[in-house]
């Protein structure tokens, strides 16, 4: 599938179910490219035909074709240009780290039970659970070949190590988000999970790519500023779904949205009067530091994540 293709069926959803405007610059050039490699990748074991085959292969090709912001990819590809990296080594590493999220976007629906993603319906939905938990297995293991084709294979023990670094962050924080209880929930366990779930699958493009490019000693800046900008953006989102995210979990609700540790918790924390102005306060306070940390690396391979630290500050700062 094309990524005109994506942008199309991206198109055709409603203003409400659109992504946030916060990645604004227009998609690399490059990214089509990746479309096209995850997709070949994907389907490069589809000779294997074993009773119900079909409905793993097309669960796999039919998530792919969902579309998305592919903000992971683009942050690849932006770092490899501006450090620069060989085009074939860019798209390969914005398409491992993209089937690495995409991952755990099919095991997410299912934990969390959601029936749509993208106006879609989710594929444990569509497919069932049990399909669903192969095909993420499937993308997960997909994603490790797609290293394979890394032109310095000196650095490619190292990259495998990172990867598995970043996904085991990422299913303890998940872990953690599903069996944390109300009595556990602090202001310092929300940062620290949402830190773990989601800043660590956000920072592996950059690390990936600094990592090839020679300058891994930035690695550890690129990793802080994700975390720091996966708060920032997870309480963006928490106040944009204040109104279903503040019932109970019992009910569906998120057990982390911040607002409701703020208005039901106070743990001996110094807490504004105002629980909105205070989330709002943490946010800005977080996405500052991120945006720090990527100016800091090396031929601004953090650009394309700083414009996205900027504008998510100015659309949090307009919420009321």
């Amino acid at each position: 599938m094309t990524y005109t293709a994506q942008l199309e069926i991206q198109s055709s959803l409603s203003d409400e179910e659109a992504p946030p405007s916060y990645l604004i610059s227009k998609p690399n050039a490059l990214l089509e490219n990746v479309e096209n490699y995850m997709l070949e990748v994907l389907k490069g074991d589809s000779e294997i035909v074993i009773a119900d085959s079909a409905v793993l292969n097309e669960a796999i090709e039919y998530h792919l074709r969902s579309g998305g912001q592919r903000l992971r990819a683009r942050l690849a590809l932006s770092a490899g240009q501006a450090l620069g990296l060989s085009e074939e080594d860019s798209i390969t590493i914005a398409s491992a780290v993209e089937l690495i999220h995409n991952a755990s976007l099919i095991h997410d629906d299912l934990q969390d039970g959601d029936q749509y993603r993208r106006s879609h319906e989710s594929v444990w939905s569509k497919f069932g659970s049990n399909a669903a938990i192969c095909c993420g297995d499937f993308y997960l293991s997909t994603a490790y070949a797609c290293l394979a084709g890394i032109s310095n294979t000196r650095v490619l023990p190292k990259m495998i190590q990172i990867m598995h670094q970043r996904i085991a962050e990422a299913s303890y924080g998940q872990s953690a988000d599903l069996t944390i209880t109300a009595e556990q929930l602090t202001l310092e366990t929300y940062l620290e999970v949402v830190m773990a779930k989601s800043g660590a699958l956000l920072s592996l493009p950059l690390e990936l790519v600094l990592l090839l490019a020679g300058h891994n000693q930035a690695r550890p800046l690129a990793h802080q500023a994700c975390k720091d900008f996966a708060v920032g953006f997870q309480i963006f989102d928490d106040l944009r779904d204040l109104a279903t995210d503040s019932r109970s979990v019992e009910d569906g609700g998120d057990r982390l949205n911040i607002i409701a540790i703020f208005e039901h918790s106070s743990y001996g924390m110094d807490i504004s009067d105002d629980p909105i102005q205070a989330a709002k306060e943490v946010a800005i306070q977080h996405l500052k530091r991120s945006e720090l940390s990527l100016v800091q690396l090396p031929s601004q391979a953090g650009s394309l994540l700083k414009e996205c630290t900027e504008n998510i500050a100015s659309l949090v700062r307009a919420i009321h």
